[in-house]
């Protein structure tokens, strides 16, 4: 089976292309457990799948390294528009990809026939707690809420997936593990959350680590996170509406821009690295 590896602003992932549809649909939860393995597998926060669309020019799935399907990836979205361009599967600089959150609009950046970034947009982000979900009614901003020994101040959107974002002092001093776990699992959050921890740095500069659910654990960068916390610190008055907001993960910065109408975000667009690493072939995968 031929594979291509991928990240984005190092959030990496495992491709397939399954364009004829040779992977079972019941084998690919199991074939993202073992191809993520950092031990017996090549290695990946997840699996991206390259599929057939009635509706767009390609259509993308992405599991979670555990298994688990999510509607959205950010980071995985740019590295997937990449690839269907590298390899001619989509010839033009602007295409529309199905996903489970619906169709997304991608705008890729080539440089000598290779692309090096990417725009996704986003649309508008879901605000209401039903929408997100998260119990209660109307919209989930800048709420205190203890967890654990700490009282944080939380708010929480949907990107494409749900997401809490969490403002904190001194973002390296958190214990991203702990308290992103037990954000992710709250009783709050039916579905469970991704959880965004975000230190201010400057005016629309920020500095973020992320607890992603699927994976259990901090990983370098969140594209779809890094948008909910552009759309929260817009709302919150915490960054200027309408300029770019610059966003430093771990493994590299992503850049946002908010557009708003009458007060409320309407569309966002994220624009990041995406980098083929390798690619290769692996057999017996279900073998350990």
């Amino acid at each position: 089976m031929r594979f291509y590896k991928y990240h984005g602003a190092g959030n990496d992932f495992v491709l397939l292309e399954n364009l004829n549809g040779e992977i079972e649909e019941e084998a690919k939860a199991e074939l993202a457990r073992v191809l993520c393995d950092r031990h017996f597998g090549v290695g990946a926060d997840g699996l991206l799948l390259v599929e057939r669309s009635s509706r767009a020019e390609a259509r993308f799935r992405y599991f979670n390294g555990d298994g688990s399907e999510a509607e959205m990836c950010g980071n995985g979205m740019r590295c997937f528009a990449k690839h269907l361009y590298d390899f001619g599967i989509v010839k033009r600089e602007e295409m529309r990809i199905e996903t489970l959150a619906g169709i997304i609009n991608v705008k890729v950046f080539p440089h000598d026939g290779v692309v090096r970034e990417v725009e996704v947009e986003l649309g508008a982000p879901r605000l209401l707690r039903r929408e997100i979900p998260a119990l209660g009614e109307g919209r989930f901003l800048n709420q205190l809420l203890k967890v654990e020994d700490k009282e944080l101040r939380v708010s929480a959107v949907n990107t494409g997936v749900p997401h809490a974002v969490v403002f904190v002092e001194d973002v390296e001093s958190v214990d991203v593990h702990r308290l992103g776990r037990a954000l992710r699992f709250h009783r709050l959050f039916p579905q469970g959350a991704n959880v965004n921890f975000l230190q201010k740095l400057g005016e629309n500069t920020f500095a973020v680590r992320t607890y992603e659910r699927g994976v259990e654990g901090e990983t370098l960068a969140c594209g779809t996170g890094v948008a909910a916390c552009a759309a929260v610190v817009v709302l919150l008055g915490e960054a200027s509406p309408g300029k770019v907001v610059e966003i430093r993960a771990r493994g590299g910065t992503l850049f946002v821009r908010a557009q708003m109408r009458n007060g409320e975000v309407v569309n966002l667009r994220m624009r990041g690295p995406a980098k083929r690493v390798f690619r290769g072939e692996t057999e017996e995968i279900f073998e350990k």
